[in-house]
Protein backbone atom coordinates (compact mmCIF):
# COMPACT_ATOMS: atom_id res chain seq x y z
CA UNK A 1 0.00 0.00 0.00
CA UNK A 2 1.64 3.32 -1.07
CA UNK A 3 2.45 5.79 1.98
CA UNK A 4 -0.08 9.02 2.21
CA UNK A 5 2.42 11.10 2.80
CA UNK A 6 5.52 11.38 1.27
CA UNK A 7 8.80 10.00 2.73
CA UNK A 8 10.78 13.47 4.95
CA UNK A 9 14.22 14.01 3.57
CA UNK A 10 17.02 12.57 6.23
CA UNK A 11 18.15 14.50 9.36
CA UNK A 12 21.54 15.35 7.77
CA UNK A 13 20.11 17.12 4.57
CA UNK A 14 17.86 19.36 6.53
CA UNK A 15 20.38 20.67 9.08
CA UNK A 16 23.02 21.61 6.45
CA UNK A 17 20.00 23.47 4.78
CA UNK A 18 19.25 24.99 8.27
CA UNK A 19 23.26 25.87 8.62
CA UNK A 20 23.43 27.08 5.35
CA UNK A 21 20.10 29.65 5.48
CA UNK A 22 21.87 30.80 8.79
CA UNK A 23 24.87 32.05 7.39
CA UNK A 24 23.16 33.60 4.41
CA UNK A 25 20.91 36.10 6.80
CA UNK A 26 23.83 36.35 8.68
CA UNK A 27 25.57 37.50 5.62
CA UNK A 28 22.64 39.04 4.68
CA UNK A 29 22.30 40.89 7.93
CA UNK A 30 25.79 42.34 7.88
CA UNK A 31 25.98 43.74 4.46
CA UNK A 32 22.45 44.97 3.87
CA UNK A 33 20.03 46.76 5.40
CA UNK A 34 17.27 44.74 3.78
CA UNK A 35 17.19 42.35 7.35
CA UNK A 36 16.30 45.92 9.13
CA UNK A 37 13.39 46.96 7.05
CA UNK A 38 12.31 43.30 7.52
CA UNK A 39 12.27 43.50 11.58
CA UNK A 40 10.43 46.36 11.12
CA UNK A 41 7.81 45.25 9.08
CA UNK A 42 7.66 42.22 11.86
CA UNK A 43 7.52 44.40 14.87
CA UNK A 44 4.88 46.44 13.20
CA UNK A 45 3.07 43.47 11.81
CA UNK A 46 3.28 41.59 15.60
CA UNK A 47 2.64 45.12 17.19
CA UNK A 48 -1.29 44.69 17.59
CA UNK A 49 -0.28 41.22 19.32
CA UNK A 50 1.04 43.11 22.14
CA UNK A 51 -1.49 45.32 22.48
CA UNK A 52 -4.18 42.52 22.74
CA UNK A 53 -1.60 40.71 25.47
CA UNK A 54 -1.74 43.67 27.39
CA UNK A 55 -5.76 44.43 27.12
CA UNK A 56 -6.26 42.37 30.56
CA UNK A 57 -3.87 44.14 32.90
CA UNK A 58 -5.32 47.06 31.57
CA UNK A 59 -8.57 45.94 32.06
CA UNK A 60 -7.44 44.80 35.24
CA UNK A 61 -6.12 48.04 36.56
CA UNK A 62 -9.27 50.10 35.46
CA UNK A 63 -11.70 47.94 37.67
CA UNK A 64 -9.07 48.44 40.81
CA UNK A 65 -9.10 51.91 40.32
CA UNK A 66 -13.17 51.94 40.24
CA UNK A 67 -13.45 49.86 43.55
CA UNK A 68 -11.12 51.90 45.57
CA UNK A 69 -12.71 53.93 48.05
CA UNK A 70 -12.94 57.04 49.02
CA UNK A 71 -10.82 57.14 52.48
CA UNK A 72 -7.95 55.41 50.20
CA UNK A 73 -8.38 58.76 48.12
CA UNK A 74 -8.02 61.16 50.66
CA UNK A 75 -4.97 60.06 52.39
CA UNK A 76 -3.14 59.28 49.04
CA UNK A 77 -4.17 62.74 47.66
CA UNK A 78 -2.41 63.91 51.32
CA UNK A 79 0.55 62.73 51.16
CA UNK A 80 0.48 63.88 47.29
CA UNK A 81 0.22 67.46 48.43
CA UNK A 82 3.04 67.20 51.22
CA UNK A 83 5.52 65.31 48.42
CA UNK A 84 4.03 68.31 45.90
CA UNK A 85 5.34 70.65 48.56
CA UNK A 86 8.42 69.41 49.05
CA UNK A 87 9.20 68.86 45.69
CA UNK A 88 8.64 72.66 44.79
CA UNK A 89 11.09 74.09 47.56
CA UNK A 90 13.95 71.66 46.09
CA UNK A 91 12.83 73.12 42.40
CA UNK A 92 13.58 76.26 43.79
CA UNK A 93 17.00 75.30 45.02
CA UNK A 94 17.92 73.57 42.07
CA UNK A 95 17.00 76.83 39.55
CA UNK A 96 19.66 78.61 41.84
CA UNK A 97 21.81 75.62 40.70
CA UNK A 98 21.44 75.68 37.49
CA UNK A 99 22.19 79.52 37.46
CA UNK A 100 25.51 78.65 39.42
CA UNK A 101 26.19 75.81 37.08
CA UNK A 102 25.58 77.43 33.82
CA UNK A 103 28.02 80.55 35.32
CA UNK A 104 30.53 78.43 36.37
CA UNK A 105 30.24 76.57 32.80
CA UNK A 106 31.43 80.06 31.18
CA UNK A 107 34.30 80.73 33.52
CA UNK A 108 35.33 77.52 32.39
CA UNK A 109 34.72 78.63 28.53
CA UNK A 110 32.47 75.01 28.26
CA UNK A 111 29.87 74.91 26.20
CA UNK A 112 26.02 74.67 28.01
CA UNK A 113 24.12 71.80 28.70
CA UNK A 114 21.08 71.94 26.46
CA UNK A 115 17.97 70.10 27.71
CA UNK A 116 16.72 67.27 25.51
CA UNK A 117 13.32 66.10 24.92
CA UNK A 118 11.71 63.74 26.81
CA UNK A 119 8.36 61.32 26.21
CA UNK A 120 7.22 59.20 28.21
CA UNK A 121 6.70 55.28 27.34
CA UNK A 122 4.48 52.72 28.39
CA UNK A 123 5.90 49.39 28.98
CA UNK A 124 4.11 46.41 26.93
CA UNK A 125 5.94 42.95 27.50
CA UNK A 126 9.74 42.25 28.76
CA UNK A 127 11.94 39.40 28.39
CA UNK A 128 14.09 39.21 31.15
CA UNK A 129 16.28 35.89 30.40
CA UNK A 130 20.07 35.32 30.70
CA UNK A 131 20.22 35.41 27.03
CA UNK A 132 17.58 37.91 26.53
CA UNK A 133 17.18 41.46 28.03
CA UNK A 134 14.72 43.41 26.07
CA UNK A 135 11.62 44.91 26.44
CA UNK A 136 8.78 46.66 24.05
CA UNK A 137 7.21 49.98 24.20
CA UNK A 138 4.49 51.61 22.66
CA UNK A 139 6.30 54.58 20.91
CA UNK A 140 7.21 53.73 17.44
CA UNK A 141 7.84 55.37 14.14
CA UNK A 142 5.04 57.20 13.62
CA UNK A 143 5.94 59.28 17.47
CA UNK A 144 9.53 59.97 16.25
CA UNK A 145 11.33 56.80 18.01
CA UNK A 146 14.37 55.98 15.77
CA UNK A 147 17.38 52.95 16.14
CA UNK A 148 19.77 53.72 18.48
CA UNK A 149 17.62 56.11 20.53
CA UNK A 150 18.43 56.18 24.47
CA UNK A 151 16.07 55.31 27.20
CA UNK A 152 16.15 56.45 30.86
CA UNK A 153 13.87 55.94 33.60
CA UNK A 154 13.77 58.06 37.20
CA UNK A 155 16.59 56.80 38.42
CA UNK A 156 18.87 55.97 35.27
CA UNK A 157 20.16 54.80 31.73
CA UNK A 158 17.72 51.65 30.53
CA UNK A 159 19.28 50.67 27.21
CA UNK A 160 18.50 51.80 23.97
CA UNK A 161 16.33 50.99 20.74
CA UNK A 162 17.79 48.34 18.60
CA UNK A 163 14.03 48.11 16.32
CA UNK A 164 11.34 50.44 15.17
CA UNK A 165 7.85 49.22 13.97
CA UNK A 166 5.52 51.58 13.40
CA UNK A 167 3.26 51.77 16.69
CA UNK A 168 5.74 50.04 18.69
CA UNK A 169 10.01 49.85 19.37
CA UNK A 170 12.52 46.92 20.81
CA UNK A 171 14.42 48.00 23.35
CA UNK A 172 18.18 46.45 24.57
CA UNK A 173 18.75 46.68 28.42
CA UNK A 174 22.07 47.77 29.46
CA UNK A 175 22.40 43.83 30.92
CA UNK A 176 22.15 42.22 28.08
CA UNK A 177 25.02 40.32 26.99
CA UNK A 178 25.37 41.85 23.89
CA UNK A 179 25.59 45.84 25.22
CA UNK A 180 28.48 47.96 25.84
CA UNK A 181 28.16 51.70 27.13
CA UNK A 182 30.78 54.11 27.86
CA UNK A 183 30.89 55.69 31.78
CA UNK A 184 33.11 57.38 33.65
CA UNK A 185 33.47 57.72 37.70
CA UNK A 186 31.88 60.61 38.84
CA UNK A 187 34.28 61.29 41.61
CA UNK A 188 37.61 61.17 39.41
CA UNK A 189 36.20 61.32 35.24
CA UNK A 190 38.15 57.46 34.98
CA UNK A 191 36.43 56.61 31.81
CA UNK A 192 35.81 52.22 31.50
CA UNK A 193 33.02 50.48 29.46
CA UNK A 194 30.58 49.06 31.16
CA UNK A 195 28.93 45.56 29.89
CA UNK A 196 26.14 43.76 30.14
CA UNK A 197 26.09 39.96 32.16
CA UNK A 198 22.63 38.79 31.36
CA UNK A 199 21.33 39.61 34.87
CA UNK A 200 19.47 42.38 35.90
CA UNK A 201 21.21 43.29 38.48
CA UNK A 202 24.73 43.33 37.72
CA UNK A 203 26.93 44.49 35.21
CA UNK A 204 30.89 44.09 34.69
CA UNK A 205 33.55 46.74 33.85
CA UNK A 206 36.15 45.58 30.69
CA UNK A 207 39.64 46.26 31.23
CA UNK A 208 40.26 48.05 33.86
CA UNK A 209 44.04 47.98 35.18
CA UNK A 210 44.73 47.08 39.00
CA UNK A 211 46.22 50.40 39.40
CA UNK A 212 42.89 52.76 37.93
CA UNK A 213 41.32 54.32 41.18
CA UNK A 214 38.04 53.08 41.42
CA UNK A 215 36.64 52.59 44.92
CA UNK A 216 33.34 50.59 46.21
CA UNK A 217 30.56 52.67 46.11
CA UNK A 218 31.55 55.17 43.21
CA UNK A 219 28.87 56.05 40.97
CA UNK A 220 29.06 55.20 37.13
CA UNK A 221 27.42 58.14 35.09
CA UNK A 222 27.64 58.39 31.51
CA UNK A 223 30.73 59.53 29.38
CA UNK A 224 29.48 61.09 26.06
CA UNK A 225 31.97 58.73 24.22
CA UNK A 226 30.50 57.45 21.00
CA UNK A 227 27.45 60.54 20.77
CA UNK A 228 24.52 57.95 21.97
CA UNK A 229 24.83 58.60 25.35
CA UNK A 230 24.63 61.99 26.84
CA UNK A 231 27.05 62.77 29.27
CA UNK A 232 26.34 62.84 32.95
CA UNK A 233 22.77 60.33 33.37
CA UNK A 234 23.99 57.61 35.87
CA UNK A 235 24.23 54.33 35.13
CA UNK A 236 25.26 52.19 38.12
CA UNK A 237 27.29 52.02 41.75
CA UNK A 238 30.20 50.27 41.80
CA UNK A 239 29.65 47.07 44.04
CA UNK A 240 32.86 45.07 44.46
CA UNK A 241 36.59 45.27 43.45
CA UNK A 242 38.82 42.28 43.14
CA UNK A 243 42.52 42.68 42.36
CA UNK A 244 44.14 39.90 42.09
CA UNK A 245 48.35 39.88 41.74
CA UNK A 246 48.35 37.56 39.24
CA UNK A 247 46.10 39.39 36.88
CA UNK A 248 46.58 42.78 35.09
CA UNK A 249 43.18 43.45 35.40
CA UNK A 250 41.16 43.95 38.26
CA UNK A 251 37.63 42.93 38.38
CA UNK A 252 35.13 45.29 39.17
CA UNK A 253 30.81 44.57 39.37
CA UNK A 254 28.88 47.61 39.36
CA UNK A 255 24.62 47.42 39.91
CA UNK A 256 22.65 49.31 37.58
CA UNK A 257 20.01 52.10 39.32
CA UNK A 258 17.48 51.51 37.36
CA UNK A 259 15.07 48.40 38.83
CA UNK A 260 15.24 46.88 34.95
CA UNK A 261 13.27 43.46 36.80
CA UNK A 262 10.42 45.65 37.79
CA UNK A 263 9.87 48.43 35.03
CA UNK A 264 6.66 50.19 34.08
CA UNK A 265 7.02 53.37 32.19
CA UNK A 266 10.29 54.72 30.49
CA UNK A 267 11.79 58.37 28.86
CA UNK A 268 12.62 58.72 25.63
CA UNK A 269 15.69 61.30 24.96
CA UNK A 270 15.48 63.58 21.87
CA UNK A 271 18.75 65.65 21.90
CA UNK A 272 17.32 69.08 21.33
CA UNK A 273 20.30 70.57 18.42
CA UNK A 274 19.59 67.43 16.79
CA UNK A 275 18.17 66.81 13.51
CA UNK A 276 16.71 63.47 13.78
CA UNK A 277 16.32 62.53 9.92
CA UNK A 278 20.12 62.89 10.10
CA UNK A 279 21.02 60.58 13.25
CA UNK A 280 23.64 58.58 12.13
CA UNK A 281 24.32 56.32 15.42
CA UNK A 282 26.92 53.99 16.39
CA UNK A 283 26.47 50.27 17.18
CA UNK A 284 27.35 48.74 20.63
CA UNK A 285 30.21 47.42 19.25
CA UNK A 286 31.39 50.11 17.25
CA UNK A 287 31.57 52.22 20.58
CA UNK A 288 33.45 49.17 21.99
CA UNK A 289 36.14 48.48 19.20
CA UNK A 290 36.68 52.34 19.05
CA UNK A 291 37.00 52.65 22.81
CA UNK A 292 39.05 49.36 22.79
CA UNK A 293 41.56 51.28 20.21
CA UNK A 294 41.86 54.49 22.35
CA UNK A 295 42.87 52.44 25.48
CA UNK A 296 45.65 50.52 23.30
CA UNK A 297 46.90 53.83 21.86
CA UNK A 298 47.53 55.07 25.20
CA UNK A 299 49.34 51.55 26.59
CA UNK A 300 51.31 52.24 23.58
CA UNK A 301 52.16 55.98 24.69
CA UNK A 302 53.34 54.74 27.86
CA UNK A 303 55.19 51.53 26.59
CA UNK A 304 57.16 54.31 24.53
CA UNK A 305 57.51 56.92 27.20
CA UNK A 306 59.72 54.38 29.63
CA UNK A 307 61.60 52.16 26.69
CA UNK A 308 64.76 54.39 26.30
CA UNK A 309 68.50 53.59 25.16
CA UNK A 310 70.03 52.38 27.92
CA UNK A 311 73.27 54.22 28.84
CA UNK A 312 76.71 52.38 28.75
CA UNK A 313 80.12 53.38 30.66
CA UNK A 314 81.61 53.99 27.75
CA UNK A 315 78.64 56.53 26.65
CA UNK A 316 78.72 58.12 29.79
CA UNK A 317 82.66 58.96 29.70
CA UNK A 318 81.55 60.56 26.19
CA UNK A 319 79.35 62.82 27.17
CA UNK A 320 81.25 63.56 30.21
CA UNK A 321 84.28 64.53 27.88
CA UNK A 322 82.11 66.94 25.50
CA UNK A 323 80.28 68.41 28.34
CA UNK A 324 83.93 69.44 29.67
CA UNK A 325 85.38 70.55 26.22
CA UNK A 326 84.61 74.39 26.11
CA UNK A 327 86.19 76.70 23.46
CA UNK A 328 88.43 78.88 24.61
CA UNK A 329 86.52 82.98 24.38
CA UNK A 330 89.17 85.38 24.21
CA UNK A 331 88.72 88.48 26.71
CA UNK A 332 90.87 90.68 24.85
CA UNK A 333 91.52 91.57 21.66
CA UNK A 334 94.68 90.96 20.09
CA UNK A 335 97.31 93.38 20.06
CA UNK A 336 99.36 92.88 17.42
CA UNK A 337 96.71 92.83 14.59
CA UNK A 338 97.64 95.61 12.43
CA UNK A 339 95.28 98.26 12.06
CA UNK A 340 92.71 98.28 8.38
CA UNK A 341 92.58 101.50 6.60
CA UNK A 342 89.07 102.62 6.62
CA UNK A 343 88.49 102.58 3.34
CA UNK A 344 89.63 99.03 2.56
CA UNK A 345 87.28 98.83 6.05
CA UNK A 346 84.50 99.92 3.80
CA UNK A 347 85.15 97.91 0.94
CA UNK A 348 85.14 94.73 3.12
CA UNK A 349 81.64 95.40 4.44
CA UNK A 350 80.43 96.01 0.96
CA UNK A 351 81.59 92.43 -0.04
Amino acid sequence: MKPIFGKAPPLGIRLLLAVAASFSLILADGQTNSMTKARSAMETAVGGLYYLANSPRTVLDGVSDNLVDTSKLQIENKVLREQLREKNADLLLLDQLKVENQRLRLLLNSPLRIDEYKKIAEILTAETDIYRQQIVINQGEKDGAYVGQPVIDEKGVIGQIISVGENTSRVLLLTDVTHSIPVQVLRNDVRVIASGTGHTDELTLDNVPRSVDIEKGDLLVTSGLGGRFLEGYPVAVVQSVSRDGSNYFATVKAKPLAALERLRYVLLLWPSNLDMSKVKSMSPEEVRNLVQKRLESQANEADYKVKKAPLTDDNLQENKDKSTVEPEIPTDAPQNEEAVPSEQQEHREED
